[in-house]
Formats: structure tokens, sequence, C-alpha cells
């Protein structure tokens, strides 16, 4: 590796190249490339930039202007175009100072040569900027000659007025074109009219400043090119990369573009900061208090050389005391104030002449502080023998009035600057970057809160369309995602790892601890579902996801969430609360409650053990718990409506009649079977940090996927549990019919189960918005839903037409079977239950279901009641 001007390049001895694949070509043979000339960094990436500048066809002029640009950011000979205005912006700032303090006059010629080439050189620079980096091509003029749009970029930009501005700051500087209107000599005048022009020259000298920030873009440019370069030398030097790696590189570096947020808050900062320097470098100067101080001492060393040389000539002492005197009267303005006197004592040595040369006003003197007191004492000189001087004092106190005045100006400008810039740039940081993030804090904290809640965060997010929108969208989308990922049981994990506070903060833990909660558990299944996954193949996700769609909308308009999909399965939850809470609101109850009743599933355990001999298990009284009886309203028509939607649906009737699907020359239908139970579960994360499901582990979970799966052995459509039948409303327990007494796997306590008789074979009306009503049809059903009252169970539609064979006749008949069956009389019970199965000829299975059953199993123990029947029957289906 040779060193050399900051550049590098690799002696590469001569070998043979074996492969035209560059991925197979050495470090040494890809710079060796090319008519075997070395290549160094820069060469690469010039000639990739001059690649991708040839894949361009634009019209001449743009590609005229492309070139211009290219070389006013790029072009370099022995020194780079960049490097070459530095110089000439470096000497414009420093130049005439120079001038003055290291080169003698006769080089006056020679900087003013230099500064009129650095003149014209800054208006050619001004002229191809606006031309090369501005884009015309919004801006059109009309017939009268009217300029119609506004041009971008570069031309009439903040940056192309600093340029002017720098160059308007040189005219002060050109002799044969600045003297014509600021005079060469403005600062050489005496008195207050000289000082003030020098200031004004001087002010108009630091408008030139603004070139500063032209250094500063292109030193931050040369730093990111030299970052890039010593990358570029890395991957060289490592051996291990291919030309791809190196194009990939290169683009992404020339691709770079600040983000929108960042950009805008640099822009204005960078302006605010220039206004506000170039605002103080003007106005400081001004306000700046320069006192006469030169005035006093030059004229009191002239009286005193007077007083030296004039001898016995009393008449020039006189004379020139007396001027000295009216002079020094009136250096502090014309004014009645007799405080605002300079001169107020004045002693000249020796004492001679008739006339009191000297005097002293002691009347001012003692008014006044020690530090608006000025004492002037010329040097004793002894002159033919005698001492000669000259002492004189002065009242500063008006200066001191003045400068005060003018301190305070500037102390009130630079408050001013100060407090305005800082509110400025907090008013734009807060719009552009805190107000954003802080949406997005706030938005975080809502969803910790409540992750279930579907927030509207429009009103929180605003209108910003710069990267902080795309965040505070995303988070939006993510929390929505996480909600519908994670459902209902996985509330606790959202919360606790987006909480801002606490352990929460700290890192993503998902493995939360279970707790112990209680709720409305639904299960409910696609039946024929193997069948259907063999005849549709790839069209069964379509399928299922139709049926998803509907479970899942009904069911959550009814209040409910799904928790689990398990493909043609779905776990849905309608959440009671925590049990530690539930225990608190129903302390004060429970203890008026006494006994534990067989048939009170709410003081015993799916077990049959008392729950109640562990603080950690003590049962809660689910039908104390006020608006329960509504919610398990809701439940039960949360997916009553799931089977009415299900024969209503166009997408799902149109595979009723898909060939695919037949089965003996039979259509097929659209059937699921639900299951309903209540009680406690331990919610909380299963899995590990690889993937995790939230989710709830429990009995009573499997209880009711047990209903669901004995709908099928009693053919109805839906299953309950008594311990849910027990909290529904009065209303709705009057609609369902007990159908069996059964004990389950694992538990020996005889449970009640009951069902909703549907009838599927009918064709439901469509649904349409009620008339005159100003919502859309979705907000009529979630009005509906949220507006439930329990007589719609004989005024809503659909659940009436569900149960149209369901006749009061029908279920005398069937109820007063079943008490016969369950009571031991077999033989009345047969009777009862083959009446009621020919009053359903025309149901879903041409007959009563729980009937059939019921009547199956009596037959198969030959309709003799066993011996030891208690009343109940082990339900054989899991």
């Amino acid at each position: 590796m040779v060193q050399q001007q900051n550049k590098f390049t690799m002696v590469v001895p001569s070998r043979r190249i074996i492969s035209k694949d560059m991925g197979l070509l050495s470090p040494e043979e890809l710079l060796a490339m090319q008519g075997g000339r070395r290549r160094t960094l820069e060469n690469i990436i010039a000639s990739h930039k001059e690649l991708k500048r040839g894949r361009s066809h634009f019209a001449m002029l743009n590609q005229a202007r492309e070139h211009v640009k290219w070389f006013l950011d790029h072009a370099r000979a022995k020194i780079s175009y960049d490097d070459f205005m530095m110089v000439i912006t470096i000497f414009v700032l420093f130049g005439d100072d120079v001038r003055i303090l290291s080169f003698p006059p006769s080089a006056d010629a020679t900087f003013s040569v230099l500064s009129n080439i650095s003149f014209f050189l800054f208006i050619i620079e001004l002229i191809l900027n606006a031309w090369a980096k501005s884009d015309f091509s919004k801006v059109s003029f009309s017939k009268g000659g009217m300029c119609k749009g506004k041009v971008k970029g570069y031309m009439f930009s903040f940056f192309f007025w600093l340029d002017f501005l720098a160059i308007l700051s040189m005219i002060p500087d050109l002799k044969w074109f600045g003297g014509t209107i600021i005079p060469s000599n403005l600062g050489s005048k005496t008195g207050r009219a000289g000082k003030i022009g020098a200031k004004t020259a001087r002010v108009v000298r630091m408008a030139r400043l603004v070139r500063l920030v032209k250094l500063y873009k292109i030193t931050s440019q040369r730093l990111k090119e030299s970052k890039m370069q010593k990358d570029l030398k890395r991957i060289f030097d490592s051996g291990n990369f291919e030309l791809e790696d190196i194009e990939e590189y290169i683009d992404k570096f020339n691709n770079q573009k600040q983000s929108k947020v960042g950009a805008e808050l640099s822009d204005i900062i960078t302006r605010r900061v220039i206004v506000a320097v170039l605002l103080m470098l003007c106005v400081v100067p001004l306000l700046s208090y320069s006192p006469i101080t030169d005035d006093a001492l030059e004229a009191t060393d002239f009286l005193h050389n007077v007083n030296i040389f004039s001898g016995e000539n009393c008449d020039a002492l006189v004379g020139a005391t007396n001027k000295y005197k009216e002079f020094m009267m009136t250096v502090n303005g014309e004014s009645d104030d007799f405080y605002h006197q300079y001169l107020v004592s004045l002693d000249i040595t020796p004492d001679r002449c008739d006339s009191a040369l000297d005097f002293k006003n002691n009347t001012i003197l003692t008014a006044l502080r020690p530090e608006s007191i000025k004492y002037v004492t010329s040097p004793t000189q002894i002159y033919e023998g005698v001492e000669h001087s000259v002492s004189a004092t002065f009242n500063i106190q008006p200066f001191l009035e003045e400068e005060s005045l003018a301190t305070i100006y500037l102390t009130m400008f630079v408050i001013f600057m100060l407090v305005s810039l800082s509110a400025q740039f907090t008013g734009d940081a807060q719009k552009l970057v805190l107000e954003p993030i802080e949406s997005m804090m706030e938005m975080v904290n809502m969803v910790a809160d409540d992750p279930l809640e579907e927030y509207d965060f429009e009103d929180i997010s605003g209108n910003s369309q710069y990267e902080t929108r795309v965040v505070q969208i995303a988070i939006q989308k993510i929390t929505a995602l996480l909600r519908v990922g994670f459902g209902v049981a996985g509330a606790e994990i959202i919360s606790s790892n987006m909480a801002t506070e606490g352990e929460g903060a700290k890192g993503f833990e998902p493995m939360i601890p279970g707790r112990r909660v209680y709720a409305i558990f639904g299960f409910c299944d696609i039946h024929e579902f193997d069948h259907c996954t063999e005849k549709l193949e790839d069209e069964i996700m379509t399928f299922v996801n139709s049926v998803a769609r509907i479970v899942h909308e009904e069911v959550t308009r009814w209040g409910g969430r799904c928790n689990k999909n398990l493909g043609n399965a779905f776990l849905m939850v309608w959440r009671i609360g925590d049990q530690a809470d539930l225990q608190a609101f129903t302390q004060r109850r429970r203890n008026k409650v006494g006994g534990t009743s067989r048939n009170s599933f709410l003081k015993m355990d799916i077990n049959g053990a008392n729950e109640g001999s562990d603080t950690r298990t003590v049962a809660i009284d689910l039908r104390r718990i006020p608006g329960l009886d509504l919610t398990s309203d809701k439940a039960l028509i949360g997916f009553l409506k799931v089977i009415v939607e299900i024969n209503r649906d166009e997408q799902i009737k149109s595979y009723h009649v898909d060939p695919r699907l037949e089965q003996n020359g039979n259509a097929f239908d659209t059937r699921m079977g639900f299951g309903l139970h209540a009680g406690w579960a331990i919610e909380g994360a299963v899995g590990s940090l690889q993937k995790v499901d939230a989710t709830y582990l429990s009995p009573h979970v499997n209880m009711a996927a047990r209903m669901e799966a004995a709908s099928r052995q009693f053919g109805v459509a839906i299953l309950m549990t008594e311990r849910f039948h027990e909290l529904m409303s009065p209303e709705a327990q009057d609609v369902c019919r007990k159908i069996d007494i059964v004990t389950v796997k694992g538990s020996a306590v005889p449970m009640p189960i009951y069902t909703y008789d549907t009838l599927q074979n009918q064709k439901f009306p469509t649904l349409k918005t009620p008339k005159y009503s100003c919502l859309d049809l979705a907000d009529v059903l979630i009005q509906q839903a949220e507006d439930y009252e329990p007589t719609a169970w004989v005024e809503d539609p659909d659940l009436v037409q569900l149960r149209r064979l369901s006749t009061p006749e029908f279920n005398d008949i069937f109820k007063q079977g079943v008490q016969n069956y369950l009571t031991g009389n077999w033989t009345r019970a047969k009777e009862s239950l083959e009446k009621a199965d020919g009053m359903m000829t025309r149901g879903d299975v041409g007959g009563d279901g729980p009937s059939r059953t019921i009547l199956n199993y009596m037959k198969n123990r030959q309709w003799e009641c066993p011996s030891d029947w208690k009343g109940y029957r082990p339900l054989t289906s899991k």
C-alpha cells in the first residue's frame, strides 16, 4: 500500500485472471481490471457514479444542469471545486485584516485585484447554483408574461439569500464600486458621526460571515466522504468482498437521506441560529457605548504646553484657558442641568497673571459619586527653573448615564433574542419531535392500561406528515396486532410489557405468572371439517376464515373475545373479572349465604371438593355479580347469531352448492356445534420465549369443549351447563330446555345440561338498515347489542325464527318425558319422548335429537330402568 496525498493505490503483481465471475476475483484482480491499470477507491466511486448518470435519458438541458451540479459538488483537479471556493471564502473573511497587519501598502493593489476576482467568482457560483440546483418544472408563464408557480430548490431559498448577502457585503471593499455607495473614509471622520460611520462599516463587513455556513456544510460532507473512504478501505484490507458489496455500499451512501423530521428541525435551527448571530453581530456594536475620552486628554495636554511656553505672556495663557473652559463646558451638550457641566475644576501651576485661571466647583464635586469623577493631570515639567503642570477634574456622570442606558438596551436586546429564540427552538422541537413522542407515550400508556380497548388514536396522533407520524401509525398497528394475537388472555402480558414505569419498563418478559379469573367459556367447532379439508384442499383456508369472520364478529359484537383459533374450532371468552377483585366485591354478600347446596356450583369446584377449604380457591358466587345475567344472555345470543349468519351469509352459502362437498349426492350444509360453561380458569402465558400463547387452563375450559362435543351426540347445535344456565336472566332460561342430567369424565357431580332449539334448514331474511336510520348496518347491529333487553328473546326476529318449531305443546311433552326418564318411569318416558320426536319431523335431523338420544339410551337397556338408577347417567362423549 502506497500512501500519497491522503489517497492510496495498491501495487498489484501481474497474474492471470481465471474467472469472469466477479464473486470469484481476488481484491488484487478487481483492482487490476480495465486495461490492467490500477484502480483506487476514488476511481471505483467515480465510475459507479458515471454509470448511474449514463442510465439517465434526459433532455440536453437537464443533462447540462446535472453536469453542472456534479461539477459544483464533486469536480476536482489538483484541488476540488469545493476546496477552491473554501480558499476564496477564507480570503474574503480574513484577507483585508491580514493585509493591514502583515503587508506593506504596496501590496494593496494585489489584494484589491484578488477581492475583485473573489467577488465575480461568488457571483458566478450564485448563478450556477441557482440554475443547477433549482427545480423550474412547476414554473410557467402566462400570455401576459406573468410567472406562475414556485421555484423549488436553491433559487430564492434561505441559503440563496445568505450567499447574496455575502456578495453585497463585499461591495465596500471594491474601490471602483464601493466608494460610490459607501465612502472609503467613512470611518475616519472625527466626532460622533465618524465613530457611527466606522461602526456601520464594520457591521456591513460582518455580513460576509454567512459564508461560514458554506464552510460548515462542505466540512460536514467531507467528513462523511472520509468515513466512507475508511470503510471501503477496511473492506479492501479484509480481502473478503465482492463487487456487488462495493456497489451496494456506495448506493447506500449516495442514497442516504436525512429524515424529514431531522431535516426540518436542522434547517429551522440553522436558519434561526444564522439570523440570531447576524443580528447579534450587527446590533451589538451599534448598541455598545464608546465614550469620547481622547478629547479631554488632548485638550489638557495642549493647555499644558501653552502654560509652559507662554511665559509671562498672560494674553496667550488666558486666551487658551478660556477657550479650553468654553470647549469643556459644552462637551456634555447644551443642557440647563447644572450638574451636566463637564469641567468642574482646573488648577494651572505656576500661578500668574491677574485673571483667575483656576477654579473649583465644590457643589458639583460633593454631589458626584467617586466613579463619576475623572482626573486628568499633565506630567510636571520644569521650564526655566519653574515647575509647570495642569490638573483638571471632569464630570463623566452624563457619559455613565448614557453608557448605562446603552447597556440596558443591549441587555434587553440580548434577553429578547435569547427568550424569543429559545421559545422558537422549543416550539419547533415541541411540534416536530416532543409532541409526537409524547403522543406516542400516551398511546403506549393507554394500551398498557387497557390492552383490549380498541382506541381511536386519530385525535392523539394528529396530522403530522413526518416520520413521527409513521411511528405513531406503527404503534397503533403493533398494539392492534398484539390485541389480535394475544387476545383477552394476553391482556396482562401486553399491559406489563408495554408499561413505561415499574417492572414492565425494564425488559421483555412475556412469561408472566398466571392468575385466577372467572369467565364464561364458549367452544365452537365446524362439523365435517375433515371432509372439507380433503375436498377443498388449498381453498380450506378461505372457507375457515369465512366462518371465523362470522364467529369473531358476532361474538365480539355481543361482548365476547376470541382466545384461540384452532383450525376448525374456536375458544371464545366472556371475561368476568379477576378472582381478587370479585372476592372484594362479593365479600359482604358471601357472608350472608350459608350451606353448600348440591346444585350450587358456586360453592363447589368441578370435582366436587369444597372450594372454600382454601382461601386461594374460594369460589365466587357469580349470581351476585350485578349485570352478569345480561352478559350471560349475550354470550348465548352471540352463538345463536353465529348460527343464523352462517345460514345467511352468501359466501358460506356458496359452499352449500359446491359439487366438491357433496356426500352421497346430498348437498353440503355448514354446521357448527357450540358449548357454553362458566367458571374459573388460570389466565396466562404458555410456551417459552421462542413462542408464547396467551390462554386459559382449567377444567371449566375443558367442560365447554365437552359440551360442544356432546352436542353432536344429542343432535343439537348448542349445549350449555347448568352453571351457565343459572347465570342467565329468567327470560333467557324460559326459552332453553333441560335435556338430560349427566356426569362428565373426572367428576362425579351430576350436572343438568340445556339447549336452545335451532332450526337451520330455513331461509333467513337479509339484514337491512331500519328505515329513517342515520346509521349504517354495522352500527345498527352494534347498537342493538349494546341496548339489549331480555325482551329480545320474544322480539328479535332471528331468535324467534330459530325456535319456530319449539312450541309450548312440544316443550310440555318433552319435559314430561325427561322427568319420567329421570325418575325411572321409562315406559311413560318412552311414550312422551317418541311423541315429542314425532312433532319435530321438520327439524334439521328429521326429528328431535335429545329425544332420540335418550330413547336410544333406554333402548340399549331393553327399556327397563336399572335397579341402581340414580337419575343421571355418564356422558359417553368426551
